[in-house]
């Protein structure tokens, strides 16, 4: 979600991977044929299965190169053949589905498998559960034992597992090395490590904005903000989980009950409303890595696959660009709390038909993201969604060294956090995007106020005692809360 849904991949004219010339699956039982002459091996009936997808360009491409190497190989030694449509873009797939579901159109024919996101997948499963496949039935303890345990736990409703993820990625700390190192230099109290906790972060990016104030004597309170964040709702949602609330339950009777902290909501507000308002965190351009590549921060939080996206140059003092190193962090803590981080990313939801396409299915799901998930997932720059590290020649094929960081960092990540997945009430998309612009609108809002307050003479540490965080907190808890029992 965020990032990875808002950036999107240009859209591609609709593509057909198959051979053809197969016929549809049986209606049912093994889809096995007689064995004429005898020799104790029964046939397979040749079975068509459909994925729907939202990939294109370089992702759809790759994605083609897999199911094609599955259609010549485990696919043909069962009678499989895979047929893979890109639909364009996310929110084309969703809608595509939700006109299917709702038995609004009959010019498609529902495809056997189709890329989700929980929220899709939870809308479906709330309204048409018989639609949806239990891949529970089919995946052995010893199979979801592969996966990390968190990813698999995204794709349970009930007591049935709906989703089986296909590729990750988390959110990361990435910085301007360059000036980062610059910055160290000359202020050696402070050391990457402070930048494990938001703590220590908030106390870096106030002195890396007192060293930036400094160095235009003349010119008072024109220190450069040291981070952003690009999806304020995942903050919203990962430091909730950090400090134990789960924001919302479902009842027996399958209602969500708000389960809002104001303790919870409170803090993570002033954790990162307080240091913005003083001009120590910021955010300018529709995305924090354009924000990099003027020079406005020196880094951002953001998803792990936007690595493609960190600018490799940046615009000095005079508009001239300058080439700079990337450095990644893991997401940052806040102390004495559990270390917790966003997972994001797509898997596949399959569709109940004949039993034979159901098998057909699984026996695809089950090779694409255990055998060639960490194929998929570079393609994406994402992460592999089964247990272990990268071997030697899966880190010699990453020709990015920034990917490869993302990467292995994420991974780590993976292992030693705990990870959360986003909403997936019924309204989930647009509760986010409330979340993100209210969110947003109040830290603009609190900067120009502090800023008002500098114009007109005071000292930072006056604007910040006139700015009643505590009242702002409370009003941010309240809108919250609104927003939320409006579900």
């Amino acid at each position: 979600l965020g990032m990875d849904r808002r950036r999107g991949f240009r859209g591609l004219a609709v593509a057909l991977v198959a051979a053809a010339g197969l016929t549809a699956c049986s209606a049912g039982g093994t889809g096995a044929q007689p064995d004429p002459a005898g020799t104790g091996a029964a046939k397979q009936e040749p079975c068509k299965i459909v994925l729907w997808h939202y990939y294109n360009d370089l992702q759809k491409e790759s994605l083609d190169q897999i199911i094609e190497e599955y259609n010549q190989t485990e696919g043909a030694e069962k009678g499989i053949t895979v047929e893979a449509y890109s639909q364009g873009s996310i929110t084309e797939l969703s809608n595509k589905m939700d006109l299917i579901v709702n038995d609004s159109t009959n010019q498609v024919e529902m495809p056997n498998m189709f890329m989700a996101y929980r929220d899709m997948a939870s809308k479906i499963w709330r309204n048409k559960p018989e639609l949806l496949v239990d891949c529970g039935k089919y995946f052995s303890q010893e199979d979801l034992s592969q996966y990390y345990e968190a990813y698999v736990q995204e794709g349970y409703f009930g007591d049935g597992l709906y989703i089986i993820p296909v590729a990750k990625s988390t959110e990361l700390l990435m910085m301007n090395q360059t000036v980062l190192e610059e910055f160290l230099q000359a202020n050696p109290e402070f050391k990457t490590a402070d930048m494990e906790t938001w703590e220590g972060l908030a106390r870096m990016a106030e002195g890396y904005y007192n060293w930036t104030d400094g160095m235009t004597p003349d010119v008072p309170f024109d220190g450069k903000p040291f981070i952003g964040m690009d999806i304020l709702a995942n903050y919203f949602i990962t430091m909730n989980h950090a400090m134990g609330s789960d924001i919302y339950h479902y009842d027996q009777d399958g209602e969500m009950v708000l389960d809002l902290d104001r303790e919870c909501v409170e803090r993570l507000f002033e954790n990162y409303y307080i240091p913005y308002t003083k001009g120590y965190y910021g955010a300018s351009g529709k995305y924090r890595s354009d924000d990099i590549r003027q020079s406005v921060l020196a880094g951002y939080i953001g998803s792990s696959s936007s690595t493609l996206y960190f600018p490799k140059e940046v615009a000095d003092k005079e508009g001239e660009m300058k080439p700079i190193e990337m450095g990644m962090y893991p997401y940052p803590c806040l102390e004495h709390e559990a270390k917790t981080a966003i997972q994001q990313g797509a898997g596949i939801v399959t569709i109940q038909k004949s039993d034979r396409e159901s098998e057909a299915c699984m026996d695809f799901i089950r090779w694409l993201t255990t055998e060639r998930s960490f194929e998929v997932a570079l393609s994406m720059s994402y992460m592999p969604v089964v247990k272990g590290g990268l071997d030697e020649s899966q880190r010699d094929s990453v020709k990015d060294p920034n990917v490869l960081r993302a990467l292995e960092l994420g991974l780590e990540q993976s292992r030693d956090y705990q990870m959360v997945y986003g909403f997936d009430f019924e309204n989930a998309y647009s509760v986010r995007q409330e979340l993100e612009e209210y969110f947003s609108s109040v830290l603009a809002e609190g900067r120009s106020e502090f800023l008002r307050c500098l114009n007109s003479g005071m000292s930072i540490e006056e604007a910040a005692e006139t700015m009643n965080y505590g009242q702002k907190a409370d009003e941010f808890y309240r809108r919250v809360e609104e927003m939320f029992a409006k579900q």
